[in-house]
């Protein structure tokens, strides 16, 4: 069989492709950017920077904390463009992200604030009563001593708002103390359901501690359950969160004296009882 070879010219122009080739790979084994084929000197860098989406997202929910907002009201993507000074991309996204949250609601005529019903409330709290108690005991156990000292500073911060009666900023406090009691607790399962439940509760909690009261029943016992946890004493923790938990459902009007450990909020049609708190 004849074979026949190249021209001369050919073949060096063929030997001169496959030499650059190996250099390449030679050089820079699995290199997917290198110079020879990008022409780029040096890596890049990717800037971090926080997204408009993210922005806006933490400030809805900063707004939602401090009483910004009232229960029901409906939130307009154009209107909170303007007043947050964006476009109203990033605000749609914020609003769908808070809503997959549970924090805001979702319907055809848009999103709007969850108004809690009677019912909602106390079914929140029969959760609490059961949770909370665990929360506590964890954190009686497992906090920091960076947490404690947290936990005393957001303390003595509710403190002074409700000498002040300044309820927006003891909300603010009350749940800068709530999570951080749920970090201190150290438990990922327990921390994410305890935050679903907080993060239900910021629309209600200002309007709950516009009474004085209710703001006084909340310093008698994070009080006490500060002090459980500051002495690592996880069953006085747990007694002291169960306790606040009655005593709130107790205002609501319900009978909780001699309860089963899983109570289960009655549904009736008709309500009495003291002003909503949590």
């Amino acid at each position: 069989m004849h074979i026949r070879r190249l021209p001369v010219a050919a073949r060096q122009k063929l030997r001169d492709i496959l030499g650059r080739n190996s250099d390449v790979s030679a050089s820079q084994p699995g290199h997917l950017f290198s110079q020879s084929n990008t022409g780029m000197n040096s890596p890049r860098r990717v800037v971090h920077s926080d997204r408009l989406r993210d922005q806006v997202y933490r400030m809805l929910r900063e707004d939602l904390r401090n009483g910004s907002f009232y229960a029901g009201q409906r939130l307009v993507e154009l209107e909170l463009a303007a007043h947050y000074g964006v476009s109203r991309t990033p605000v749609r996204e914020a609003l769908f992200q808070l809503a997959r949250e549970g924090l805001i609601t979702d319907s055809d005529r848009g999103y709007s604030l969850p108004v809690d019903t009677h019912d909602d409330f106390l079914d929140r709290l029969a959760v609490r009563r059961n949770l909370d108690p665990l929360l506590a005991a964890h954190a009686a156990l497992r906090a920091t001593p960076s947490q404690v000292r947290e936990l005393e500073l957001f303390l003595a911060r509710m403190r002074e708002s409700h000498e002040a009666n300044d309820f927006k900023e003891f909300a603010n406090q009350a749940h800068l103390f709530r999570i951080t009691l749920i970090e201190a607790g150290h438990n990922i399962a327990l921390d994410r359901v305890c935050r679903v439940i907080e993060d239900q509760s910021l629309i209600m909690r200002n309007k709950q501690y516009r009474d004085e009261d209710n703001r006084a029943l909340a310093m008698q016992f994070e009080e006490k359950l500060f002090d459980a946890i500051k002495q690592s004493a996880p069953d006085a923790a747990a007694r002291v969160a169960r306790e606040y938990m009655e005593a709130v459902i107790c205002l609501l009007g319900e009978s909780i004296t001699n309860a089963p450990a899983l109570w289960i909020a009655p549904r009736q049609p008709s309500h009495g009882g003291g002003t909503i708190t949590a």
